[in-house]
C-alpha cells in the first residue's frame, strides 16, 4: 500500500470566507463545506468571516469549490513561479505542488518553466512553496520574468562554451590527454544533467537527464577502467561530444522558447515620464498621475488623454495594425505605442490593474492548461525512460552473448541506445503548441483566459449570440413613431432624460423643453414617473399591455394616464462582418440569437441573418437556454453586456467582446476584440489542437526510427552503427524539432 494512500492524516485549514452577512449565510457555508468528501468537522464564524475545517484525506480544492458553488468566495492568493525543470517533469512538479499543505491548485507549463499556484494565504506562503520545491531539488523563484529564463539560458551557454572548446581536444589520439580533457566536459558541462538525474531518482521518477547522465557516465567510466586495466577501447571523445551536442540542442531550444515568450512579458515594465520630468517604472504609477508620452514611446498605463493629440498603435488590444487618432478625452491603453504626436495622459489604472497586466496574467494562466491528451503523454513518459534503460541492457546482452560481439562494441551500442531516446518531445508537444497558439491569437487581439477552452471549442455544437452590442453596434436610432395623444412624446422625452440607457438617450433626444419630472422609477422593461402632473409609463410591449388601455404596436410604447399614447419603432445596425461570419458558422454549427430585446427589430435581425431567435430573455432565461442546449452538445456563448455575464459563465466556452463590460470580460474564457475575430479564433484553435497531435506523433515516430538504428539495426545490412555522440545529437534535435514545428500554425 502506498504510504500516502495508506495514512489518512488529519489536517486543519483556516479559510477566510467572503460574502457572509447573516446567520443563514453561516449555516449555508457550513453545510457546503461539511458535504465535501474528507471533511470531518467545520466551524464557521460569521463575525470574523473565518472557517476552521478539519480534514482527513480530502482535498482543499474541493472545499473551496464547494464554498464558491454555494455562492460565496474564499480569499486565496495566486502565485506565479519560474521553476527549473525538464519538459517531462511538469507532471511531477505539479504533484509536488498539489501535495503542499495549503495549496489549492497548481498548473504547470513545462515548456516555459512556469507554474501558477493558488494557495490559502492563512496556512502557507510563497516562501514555503519555494522551500518545498527546493527540498525536492527544484529551484524556483516567485513572479516569472525574463531574468530567470535568461539566467538558465546563460548557464547552458556557459557550459556549452566550455564543452565546445574542450571536446575537440579529446580527439587527440593520446589516451591520457583524452582522459584529462574529457573531465571538464563530462563533469562540469554535464553537471546540469547529472544533477537533474539525481533529482529525478530522488523523486522516484525518470527523465531525459537520467538517460544523458547514464550514457555519458557509462561511456566515461568504461573508458576510465579500460585506461587503468585493459589499455584499449576508449569512449572519452564520445562521452564529451555526447554532452556537447545535447547542450547545443538544449541551448537552441531554450533560446527559441525565450524569444517566443519574452515579447508580452517585457511590456509589464515600461519607463514612464511624469509631468514634472521624473522617470519612474510603470508599476510605481498611481491613479491620478499625469504622464508625458512622446512619439515612438509606449504608453505606460491605462488612462485618458488630458491634452495633446497623436496616432496610437493599439494592435495589442484590437489586433488592428492601423493607428487610431487620440485627442483630449479619449481613452488609451497601457502597452500600446504612440506612433506620432504628443500626449499628456491622466492615469486611470496602473500596476497590476492595467489591461496589459491582466492580459499577461491571463496568458500565463492559459499557458499552463492541462488538456486531456496530456494524460496520454504522461503515461508514455512514465514508462519511456525505464523502457529505454531496459532496452539498452537487452541490446548489450544480445550483441555480447548470442551475437558474440566484443565488449567494446556491445557497450558502444548500449550507450548509443541510451543517448538516442528523447522523452522531451512528448513533454513539449502540448505546452509548446498551446503557448504558440495563444500568442498568435494575442497578436490578433484575442486573449485566452482559460486554456482548456481551446480544446472545448473544437467540440462546440451550438453558438449562441447576444444581439445588442454584440451582433449590432448598440447605437440605437429612431426609425419612426406615431403619437396618438398630443404632448405624449414630449413628456416621454423629459422622463427618459433621467436615464443613461441607450434607448432612453434616443427617446430623450426627440424633444427638448421645460417639463417638470416629479418622480422617476426604473422597472423591469421600462420606466415609470410623473411629468407635469401626468403619470407616464414607457416600456416594452408586455409591460404596456399588462398595465395600460389599448394595444401597443411599437418596439417601445408610451402610456399617459394609463392609456397608450404613442408608439416608437427603433433600429440598430449590424456590426461590420457579422453577416459573413454568421453565414460561415451556420455551415458548421447551430446558431441562435438570445436577446432581452422583445421588439420587432429583433425579428428583423433574425430574418436578415437567417438564424433562430429567442427574444425577451432575462439573464436567468439565457442561462436556462444554455443548459437546455448543452443536452445536445457543448455550447459557446458570445456576449458583451452585464446581462450576458451569467450566460458567458454557464456556457462550455464563454466568449466576451472586449468593447463590452468588465464583468462580461471577467466571466469570459476568451476575449475577442470584435465579432469578426471569432473566425480567426476557430481557425487557430483547430490548428493548435492539430499541432499537439502532430507533435506527439512526430516524437513517437522520431524515437521509433532512431532507437532501432542506435541499437544496431543497420549493422547486419550496411555494416554501420550510430556513434553515441551522434545518437545524442539526434536526441537533442528531437525536442528542437518539436519546438520549431509548433511555430508552424
Amino acid at each position: 500500500m502506498d504510504t500516502k494512500e495508506g495514512l489518512r492524516l488529519k489536517k486543519e485549514q483556516e479559510l477566510k470566507i467572503l460574502g457572509m452577512h447573516c446567520a443563514t449565510c453561516e449555516v449555508t457555508v457550513s453545510r457546503a463545506i461539511s458535504g465535501v468528501n474528507g471533511v470531518k468537522n467545520t466551524k464557521v464564524n460569521l463575525a470574523s468571516g473565518n472557517a476552521i475545517v478539519e480534514m482527513e484525506g480530502g482535498k482543499l480544492a474541493d472545499v473551496v469549490k464547494a464554498v464558491r458553488k454555494a455562492g460565496y468566495d474564499v480569499v486565496t492568493q495566486k502565485l506565479i513561479l519560474n521553476v527549473k525543470m525538464r519538459e517531462e517533469e511538469g507532471h511531477k512538479v505539479r504533484e509536488i505542488l498539489e501535495d503542499i499543505d495549503g495549496v489549492i491548485s497548481a498548473k504547470v507549463n513545462s515548456a516555459s518553466g512556469s507554474a501558477v499556484v493558488e494557495l490559502n494565504p492563512l496556512s502557507t506562503s510563497s516562501d514555503k512553496v519555494v522551500e518545498e520545491l527546493k527540498k525536492h531539488g527544484y529551484l524556483a523563484e516567485v513572479s516569472a520574468d525574463k531574468v530567470t529564463r535568461t539566467s538558465y539560458l546563460r548557464e547552458l551557454l556557459m557550459k556549452l562554451l566550455i564543452a565546445a572548446v574542450v571536446s575537440p581536444l579529446t580527439l587527440i589520439q593520446v589516451p591520457l590527454l583524452q582522459l584529462i580533457f574529457s573531465i571538464p566536459v563530462v563533469f562540469y558541462s554535464g553537471s546540469i544533467f547529472h544533477r537533474g538525474a539525481f533529482r529525478a531518482i530522488k523523486n522516484r521518477t525518470t527523465n531525459m537527464d537520467v538517460l544523458v547522465s547514464l550514457s555519458s557516465l557509462t561511456a566515461w567510466f568504461y573508458s576510465f577502467v579500460s585506461f587503468l586495466f585493459i589499455h584499449s577501447g576508449y569512449f572519452f571523445d564520445a562521452a564529451s561530444f555526447l554532452i556537447t551536442f545535447i547542450l547545443a540542442g538544449k541551448a537552441l531550444e531554450a533560446y527559441i522558447k525565450e524569444r517566443s515568450s519574452s515579447e508580452v512579458i517585457e511590456l509589464k515594465t515600461i519607463k514612464a515620464t511624469k509631468e514634472n520630468g521624473e522617470v519612474v517604472d510603470s508599476k510605481n504609477l498611481k491613479v491620478g498621475d499625469l504622464v508625458v508620452v512622446k512619439s515612438g514611446e509606449l504608453i505606460p498605463a491605462d488612462g485618458v488623454v488630458e491634452s495633446g493629440e497623436g496616432f496610437v498603435d493599439q494592435s495589442i488590444y484590437t489586433g488592428e495594425t492601423e493607428p487610431v487618432k487620440r485627442v483630449r478625452g479619449d481613452p488609451v491603453i497601457g502597452g500600446s505605442t504612440l506612433i506620432t504626436g504628443y500626449l499628456k495622459v491622466y492615469v486611470t489604472r496602473a500596476g497590476d490593474r492595467t489591461y496589459i497586466s491582466q492580459v499577461v496574467e491571463a496568458l500565463r494562466e492559459a499557458e499552463v492548461v492541462r488538456l486531456p491528451i496530456q494524460n496520454l503523454v504522461d503515461r508514455i513518459s512514465s514508462i519511456f525512460v525505464p523502457s529505454i534503460i531496459a532496452l539498452s541492457i537487452l541490446t548489450f546482452l544480445i550483441w555480447f552473448y548470442p551475437l558474440h560481439q566484443p565488449l567494446y562494441f556491445s557497450t558502444l551500442i548500449a550507450i548509443a541506445v541510451l543517448a538516442s531516446a528523447c522523452p522531451c518531445g512528448f513533454g513539449l508537444a502540448t505546452p509548446m503548441a498551446v503557448m504558440v497558439g495563444i500568442r498568435k491569437l494575442l497578436k490578433k487581439g484575442i486573449v485566452i483566459r482559460n486554456g482548456e477552452s481551446l480544446e472545448r471549442l473544437k467540440e462546440v455544437k451550438t453558438f449562441v449570440f447576444d444581439k445588442t452590442g454584440t451582433l449590432t453596434k448598440g447605437d440605437i436610432k429612431l426609425e419612426r413613431y406615431v403619437e396618438y395623444l398630443p404632448g405624449a412624446l414630449q413628456k416621454a422625452s423629459a422622463l427618459e432624460s433621467m436615464s443613461n440607457h441607450p434607448v432612453s438617450k434616443t427617446i430623450s433626444s426627440l424633444y427638448k423643453g421645460e417639463h417638470k419630472v416629479e418622480s422617476y422609477t426604473e422597472l423591469d422593461g421600462g420606466i415609470y414617473g410623473k411629468v407635469d402632473g401626468s403619470e407616464v409609463l414607457i416600456g416594452k410591449r408586455e409591460l404596456i399591455r399588462n398595465n395600460c388601455e389599448g394595444q401597443p404596436q411599437g418596439d417601445i410604447s408610451i402610456c399617459v394616464g394609463w392609456k397608450v399614447a404613442a408608439d416608437i419603432w427603433l433600429t440598430d445596425e449590424l456590426r461590420e462582418g457579422v453577416k459573413d461570419l454568421i453565414d460561415e458558422l451556420k455551415e458548421r454549427y447551430k446558431v441562435i440569437i438570445a436577446t432581452g430585446d422583445s421588439s420587432n427589430f429583433a425579428d428583423r435581425i433574425s430574418r436578415e441573418l437567417g438564424v433562430e431567435l429567442r427574444k425577451g430573455l432575462s439573464p436567468e432565461d439565457k442561462v436556462e437556454l444554455i443548459n437546455e442546449l448543452k443536452k445536445s452538445g457543448p455550447v459557446a456563448f458570445v456576449g458583451d453586456g452585464v446581462n450576458d455575464a451569467q450566460a458567458i459563465k454557464a456556457a462550455d466556452v464563454g466568449i466576451a467582446v472586449s468593447t463590452g463590460t468588465d464583468l462580461a470580460k471577467y466571466a469570459g474564457d476568451i476575449i475577442v476584440p470584435n465579432i469578426s475575430s471569432i473566425r480567426s479564433l476557430i481557425g487557430q484553435t483547430g490548428r493548435t489542437v492539430r499541432k499537439i497531435k502532430e507533435n506527439i506523433a512526430w516524437a513517437l515516430t522520431y524515437n521509433a526510427i532512431l532507437v532501432p538504428i542506435a541499437a544496431g539495426a543497420l549493422y547486419p545490412i550496411l555494416g554501420i552503427t550510430l556513434q553515441p555522440e551522434y545518437a545524442a545529437l539526434g536526441m537533442a534535435m528531437n525536442s528542437v524539432s518539436v519546438v520549431l514545428w509548433s511555430f508552424v500554425q
